[in-house]
């Protein structure tokens, strides 16, 4: 008497919807088969359903299906409904077919109609497995499609609304938020009071006191506020899963009612330690100086790779100035970009009369950058000057002015001002390197790659000033799906006629 086969089934579906098959069609399917084929099989004990859990996700965890796995050992056959029931990812579709064939357990696919217990069917299922992979990825794209013209046209991605904002509907679909007076107020008296020095804990115990309450009837938690201080759509920016998003046009995308204005929003995340002052090292950044963030035309300060291979250019005016000009701010990975130039300023380099044409241009902006420094400084020292007499003036109680000392006091508060407009000028200006050398060896030499990669990062940046005038650094854009630096951030703005 032959020995019957044991079958075990599995059963899966991500989200039920008309084109799907539903679980109970997959049991219905696998019973059938398992009974024409004479298989052993009782669905009380052999059948292992997975609702509503993805197959295409990498950390998505299925406890019938691991259970199933563990206990293959007790069986012949494992029949499913398609092979990307078992899994939409080819990777682990292989590792599963591969496991079951060691302890020769075989996959039945009753839609395909074939099983991994012939070389047939194994290339068969590894096709198929490739294909549900395929359709996987293009389901994530359409997600993600959906979701960014979502937020280009500044609809709301549902969900419970956030304190301060109430849900207002659409032309043409979708919902928008809009403030709701009465919770507004309440955010804005509870940044003023951070502003002014409060603790979020406090903050929130005062509000609480005065009566105030969510709009579920729940007294305010420091976590919930600060969640909803800490985000930029107090600016009436699209914010979603804590990040921002951006247009095409690399800028965030504000399309709700802002609560507070941007410099208050500045001193609020200040006041909470969520801006942190950040100065980059200076000196060795090989763009230093040439690079700028578009955003705000400030300058983007970095370090050396050669001491740091994980270095950024970061917008001075967002991470370091933290005086609201950049609250976005742009940074980006300085091996990925100091690549990018190198390459364009090499084919430059490559042409005799462009080397000429630099050499006379390092030695031009060298004398531009000396006169530059030295009026600065003369500014600066006379700024200091004025304000130390002023000051002493007044300490010593000798001065005299027609107006008395209102107007004494007016020409202290200016000259205060002058003086730190000038210090702040002189700290901005980028360190004037010594005289540099003349680039005529350059144009003697055959191996231009050869010595560019011998060169000090400070030996490139003198060449690189020289040709360049400035590098615009765009935010990443939305659009961008491959890993690695998008060259579309990065615009050169040659001194002379753009190289052809």
């Amino acid at each position: 008497m032959a020995v019957k086969m044991r079958a075990a089934g599995y059963a899966r579906v991500s989200v039920a919807h008309e084109e799907s098959t539903s679980i109970d069609q997959q049991i219905d399917a696998i019973a059938e088969k398992c009974k024409r084929e004479g298989w052993l099989f009782d669905p009380k004990k052999d059948l292992y359903i997975d609702e509503g859990l993805s197959g295409s996700k990498k950390n998505v965890k299925r406890p019938q299906f691991e259970k199933m796995i563990s206990n293959a050992s007790k069986y012949d056959r494992i029949v499913v409904f398609r092979f990307d029931r078992l899994s939409r990812r080819m990777s682990e579709l292989a590792t599963t077919i591969e496991t079951l064939n060691e302890l020769h357990v075989a996959v039945v696919s009753i839609n395909e109609g074939f099983g991994t217990d012939t070389d047939h069917g194994r290339t068969m299922a590894n096709i198929m497995g490739s294909l549900a992979a395929g359709e996987a990825e293009a389901i994530r794209q359409r997600v993600k499609s959906t979701q960014a013209r979502m937020f280009v046209d500044g609809k709301w991605k549902g969900g419970a609304r956030p304190f301060g904002w109430t849900q207002e509907k659409m032309k043409g679909g979708g919902v928008r938020l809009v403030l709701v007076k009465s919770e507004a107020d309440i955010l804005r008296k509870a940044v003023k009071m951070i502003i002014k020095g409060k603790t979020i804990g406090g903050t929130a115990r005062e509000l609480n006191a005065a009566g105030h309450r969510t709009y579920k009837g729940t007294p305010f938690s420091p976590q919930m506020l600060s969640n909803v201080l800490r985000s930029e759509l107090l600016l009436g920016r699209h914010v979603v899963n804590k990040k921002l998003a951006y247009g095409s046009d690399g800028k965030p995308i504000t399309p709700h009612e802002a609560l507070i204005k941007l410099d208050e929003w500045v001193k609020l995340q200040a006041a909470l330690g969520r801006l942190r002052v950040v100065r980059p090292k200076k000196g060795g950044a090989l763009l230093a100086g040439v690079a700028y963030c578009s955003l705000c035309e400030g300058k983007m300060q970095g370090s050396s790779t050669e001491s740091n291979e994980y270095a950024n250019y970061r917008c001075r005016n967002k991470y370091a100035l933290l005086n609201g000009k950049c609250v976005t701010g742009t940074s980006i990975r300085a091996v990925a970009i100091d690549e990018l130039v190198s390459l364009a300023v090499l084919e430059v380099l490559k042409k005799k009369k462009n080397i000429q044409s630099a050499g006379k241009r390092i030695r031009q902006s060298h004398a531009e950058a000396v006169k530059l420094q030295k009026r600065l400084e003369d500014e600066l020292e006379d700024s200091r000057r004025i304000h130390r007499g002023l000051r002493e003036q007044y300490l010593s109680g000798g001065y005299n002015y027609p107006g008395g000392e209102s107007d004494y006091r007016a020409d202290l508060a200016r000259a205060s001002k002058n003086l730190t407009e000038a210090s702040a000028a002189v700290d901005d200006l980028d360190e004037v390197v010594e005289e540099p050398a003349d680039l005529y060896p350059w144009t003697t030499l055959s191996a231009i790659d050869v010595k560019w990669a011998k060169a000090t990062n400070e030996e490139k940046n003198k060449v690189i000033r020289a040709l360049v005038d400035r590098i615009e650094v765009k935010p990443r854009s939305v659009a961008w799906k491959h890993r690695g630096l998008d060259p579309d951030r990065v615009e050169i703005i040659w001194r002379y006629a753009e190289p052809k």
